[in-house]
């Protein structure tokens, strides 16, 4: 199988390439991403779930970095040698090659747009197992899928670093928002609190919802009378019932 395609980012070659060696965010651009880990000499190994048609499984994937060079002056090129595995499911074996070239689109600069960056990128892939009983388009398809949305996704993480947004104003679909923050978390925020706005906190719910129970309770409540009256009827009902038994 082999697949090809190219999109363009809004920024310079360099700032491109400088985010294609960071790990945090080539994490951030694969969903469903469990880990990711740079290991030595150039390799990398993660885990990663596919809920995407035949190729739906958890797979386990190393990737090591086979060749870097510049090419031409204004391009940069990094080849990537990957395999996947799946238990009951099988392999995934294959290439990537991403080459990055500084944008010189003449009809967007003359608009007043910034150049920009190219990213072309072609995958050769084979399958073994389970996988390879498989019509070939159905997997070409599905490859073709998590790619576009690894590459949209880094579009979209590597303008948010630098503060120009999200790629995807005329997409319909659901964004993912990029925080480049340590979320904060409801532990954190309760070992902030100062104990006595707790307890007063506390103090004062619990008062309020004694006051709520007490004025529905009265509010409910039936009276000494009524019960009165409803203990006189039922004895009445039993007399009559008496004595029309004996008559």
């Amino acid at each position: 199988m082999e697949l090809n395609d190219a999109l363009r980012i809004p920024l310079a070659p360099s700032d491109v390439w400088d985010a294609l060696q960071d790990l945090a965010l080539l994490r951030a651009s694969l969903d469903n991403c469990e880990s990711f880990t740079r290991l030595a000499h150039g390799e990398y190994a993660l885990t990663m779930t596919v809920p995407l048609g035949p190729l739906r499984a958890r797979y386990e994937a190393r990737a090591h970095v086979a060749g870097q060079d510049s090419g031409p002056a204004d391009a940069e090129r990094r080849t990537i040698n990957f395999k996947a595995r799946a238990e009951g499911i099988g392999a995934l074996r294959g290439q990537i090659e991403i080459k990055l070239r500084a944008d010189h689109d003449t009809h967007a600069h003359a608009a007043g747009k910034a150049r920009g960056t190219r990213i072309e990128y072609t995958i050769w892939a084979t399958s073994s197992g389970p996988l390879a009983e498989l019509p070939t388009r159905q997997l070409e398809n599905a490859l073709r899928q998590i790619a576009d949305d690894f590459f949209n996704e880094f579009d979209a993480v590597v303008r948010a670093k630098h503060g120009q947004g999200p790629n995807r104003a005329h997409s319909g679909g659901a964004r993912r928002q990029h925080v480049f923050l340590r979320p904060i978390t409801l532990g954190g925020i309760a070992r902030r609190t100062r104990p006595d706005q707790g307890s007063a906190l506390g103090a004062r719910t619990a008062s309020a919802s004694h006051g709520v129970s007490h004025r529905e309770s009265s509010q409910h409540a039936v009276p000494y009378w009524g019960w009165a009256a409803m203990i006189f009827v039922v004895a009445l009902l039993l007399y009559v019932a008496r004595w029309i038994s004996e008559h």
